[in-house]
């Protein structure tokens, strides 16, 4: 960095451009020395490729001549004769002429059996044969390379057949110098034929083409730390593999020397760097004279623009002529003042709403950090315009920002001391007044609500709109800009539903909202860990007065809450997304609790309550039927109730639902039937076998003549639809009994039994048992 500095401008603009120039040079000559490199690398990897398709060829016709040799003498009468003789002097004589005549270096001639009949290699044959008679050669080859004393064959199978005769005539052909000699004349290239007996072992040359200045054999044994023969730094190598049997391997080596074929490269290479070596010495010569022309205009226009970044609003330099220097100084003081402009224009956009001029929610929030940091007092007024979303619908957006401006200009008329006027949102509008007596507030609040509630002038026609206020004390009822906006949001969910035209928040207000959060946040811990209970609620028959079915209730001690009620906790899983997780947890736990019940010999069926959102739920029935796959062969004992209203929320998915758990087995009940908004039409359509009554039918059944018109005409109309019905909040032997009368199925209430653990169903099973004479005795006192 020192050395750049002391350098200066010129000077680095003189160092930049060499080494611009060296470096492009650079680059180009090494690509075109690696393009050369690779060009020539490729003309020795063609003519290898050449070589190695001649190589193949070679040895193909090869192969072909001596096949039809050995066709010529199988075929010989002479010499099937001689093998058919049986005599080992005829045919070891047969062999030896014929095995001339075909040109091959030995021959072997094997029984079917494959017992050795002949051969001319006498003291060689245990040589030959072993490798021929390893396990895994492919019997009947009609080709094969093996490695016999140091030289390597070609070996062809022919078979000798005639009548009574059958054999195979085994043929060598080496792989010796004269071939090799052929092959490195036609390709181009040096020829080394190699074998090896196993591939721990080096390979060892059979045959090889050239002249070395060391031994063939010590190149093809490299010594630890030197360079062998095939190292691709001296040599452009092609290896071909002529297999062979287990016992050997055989190549073909084909090699062309590096040396000879990159000399063109090393010519073209000198070339190329007195070519870079004459462009840098021009590079040099013209970077000094561009940068003495154009260093001190370049300064000039380097501190012209680094003062306009420092936000500064500079002198343009002079410049004597004209041309680009110029158009850059004019550009760099165009952008002087566009760069203004454009702060000027984020600056306002960031705290203003840009359809009513008002601040908007950055704006009022950094008023209120300030208010806060001055430790003082105002009240904070708020408006929210609840049709505002129904405008901008049906009479379009235009529409709507004229309402919205409209609105804008009434607050600043009525709140003319106002800190600020902020919309942060929507059709919400927060002022900051100074701060007010309760009554004063009131005042003002309830006369700016009528102003923003009478008739706007909007295109001549008049238009009024529904608002709900708000108002907080700051600092009193928010001590930070994160109160603030939770406290004002809950305020205003209130106003929604309070009938005053203005809210005022109260403190302590959000409490209700923090519990929600926890119980929120501690439900899914409560899920994992088997924070829930389940407790179960007996269901006895009328008739019978047999306990047959148990209702599965859900409960829930928080360690810091106490006593969490469902409707509360299943409400807030709802709204949350936790409730497919919270079904499946009592799933998991009621079929847990039923096999217990069996182990110990209750035989109860048990219903649950599913929520609105179950309905929706692909994977309900697969959960069903996993956790109740091995509980009990008739999944009818098993009831799950819902609601009317759940019903009522997605009519048609639910009846898919519903229809998939009724094709399982298990039986389906409308819970709470009587008190949502479903007609008799809709329950005739609906999948169910049961109807359950609601409580607050049975509760004051033996007092209340409507309500037990009400409940004898359900029972009759869900008996007429081929329903079960389930009765429940049975609190007196009165209301029992006139269930009893009136043919209802099934009940449930305190009086029969409280909900109870699973651990205590035994119990309680027993407790109902001895009652049974008092729940059969029948009474016809409210017969009607």
């Amino acid at each position: 960095m020192r050395l750049a500095e002391r350098m200066g401008f010129r000077g680095r603009l003189i160092a930049a451009m060499i080494a611009l120039v060296v470096l492009v040079s650079l680059v180009i000559g090494a690509l075109l020395m690696v393009y050369l490199f690779e060009d020539e690398k490729s003309r020795a990897g063609e003519q290898l490729t050449i070589g190695e398709r001649m190589a193949r060829e070679i040895l193909k016709r090869r192969t072909d001549l001596n096949l039809s040799r050995l066709s010529v003498v199988v075929q010989d009468f002479g010499f099937r004769s001689a093998v058919a003789s049986g005599d080992p002097a005829t045919i070891d004589s047969a062999l030896e002429n014929h095995s001339r005549r075909a040109r091959a270096d030995f021959a072997l001639l094997v029984s079917s059996a494959g017992d050795l009949l002949a051969s001319t290699l006498n003291h060689q044959i245990p040589d030959v044969w072993s490798p021929l008679n390893q396990p895994g050669s492919p019997p009947g080859s009609a080709r094969t390379f093996i490695h016999i004393g140091g030289e390597g064959y070609e070996v062809l199978n022919v078979p000798v057949e005639g009548p009574g005769l059958r054999a195979t005539l085994v043929a060598g052909f080496a792989l010796d110098q004269p071939l090799a000699d052929l092959i490195a004349r036609l390709s181009g290239t040096e020829v080394i034929f190699r074998a090896r007996t196993n591939a721990d072992e080096a390979f060892q040359v059979l045959a090889a083409t050239g002249s070395r200045e060391m031994p063939m054999e010590q190149e093809l044994t490299p010594a630890p730390q030197a360079r062998s023969l095939l190292d691709p730094a001296r040599y452009f190598s092609r290896t071909i593999n002529l297999g062979g049997t287990s016992a050997s391997e055989i190549e073909i080596v084909l090699m062309i020397s590096r040396e000879a074929s990159l000399q063109n490269y090393y010519a073209r290479a000198k070339e190329i760097a007195l070519l870079v070596s004459a462009i840098l010495v021009f590079a040099i010569l013209l970077a000094l004279i561009i940068a003495r022309y154009l260093g001190k205009p370049l300064l000039q226009l380097a501190d012209y623009a680094r003062a306009v970044g420092d936000g500064e609003n500079p002198t343009p330099p002079e410049f004597r002529t004209g041309g680009e220097l110029k158009r850059l100084r004019n550009a760099l003081g165009d952008m002087l003042v566009g760069l203004r402009e454009r702060e000027a224009q984020i600056r306002y956009a960031a705290t203003h709403d840009d359809v009513t001029g008002l601040g908007n929610r950055n704006a009022l929030m950094q008023s209120v950090r300030e208010l806060f940091d001055e430790q003082g007092a105002c009240t904070l007024i708020g408006v929210r315009l609840d049709d505002l979303s129904d405008v901008n619908d049906t009479l379009g957006l235009e529409f709507g920002d004229k309402v919205l401006t409209g609105i804008a200009e009434r607050l600043q008329t009525e709140l003319p001391d106002a800190r600020i006027i902020a919309r942060t949102g929507g059709g919400e509008f927060l002022a900051l007044v100074p701060p007010r007596s309760p009554e004063h507030v009131d005042s003002l609040t309830r006369r700016l609500h009528g102003v923003i509630e009478s008739p706007l002038q909007i295109n001549t026609t008049p238009f009024s709109i529904h608002a709900v206020m708000v108002t907080m004390e700051l600092p009193a009822d928010a001590g930070n800009t994160n109160e603030l906006r939770r406290r004002l949001n809950l305020i205003f969910e209130q106003a929604q539903e309070h009938p005053e035209p203005v809210t005022r928040y109260q403190p302590g207000q959000d409490e209700s909202h923090l519990r929600e959060l926890q119980i929120i946040s501690d439900l899914h811990t409560a899920i994992t860990t088997n924070g829930l209970h389940m407790n179960y609620q007996p269901k006895l028959d009328t008739r019978s007065g047999r306990l047959v079915q148990v209702e599965a209730l859900v409960r829930w001690i928080h360690p810091e809450l106490g006593f969490v009620s469902p409707e509360e906790f299943i409400f807030l899983a709802e709204q949350s997304g936790q409730i497919h997780d919270l079904t499946a947890h009592i799933l998991e736990r009621v079929a847990a609790d039923t096999r217990a019940w069996m182990e110990q010999g209750i035989e109860a069926g048990v219903a649950i309550n599913l929520s609105a959102k179950d309905l929706t739920w692909p994977a309900l029935t697969d959960h069903v039927a996993e956790n109740f796959a091995d509980w009990h062969p008739d999944l009818k004992r098993i009831t799950l109730e819902v609601t009317e209203s759940a019903l009522m929320e997605d009519p048609a998915e639910a009846l898919a639902t519903l229809d998939r758990l009724k094709a399982l087995g298990v039986t389906l009940s409308v819970d709470d039937f009587g008190t949502g908004y479903s007609s008799l039409s809709q329950l005739r359509k609906l999948p169910v076998q049961e109807l359950k009554i609601d409580k607050s039918f049975v509760l004051k059944l033996d007092t209340e003549p409507q309500d037990q018109l009400i409940v004898k005409s359900t029972i009759d109309m869900a008996h007429g639809l081929g329903l079960k019905v389930v009765a429940e909040g049975i609190e007196s032997l009165q209301a029992w009994q006139l269930l009893q009368q009136w043919g209802c199925d099934l009940a449930q209430g305190f009086y029969l039994s409280r909900p109870v653990a699973g651990a205590d169903l035994a119990e309680t099973a027993k407790a109902l048992a001895a009652r049974h004479q008092e729940l059969t005795q029948r009474t016809t006192e409210y017969s009607q």
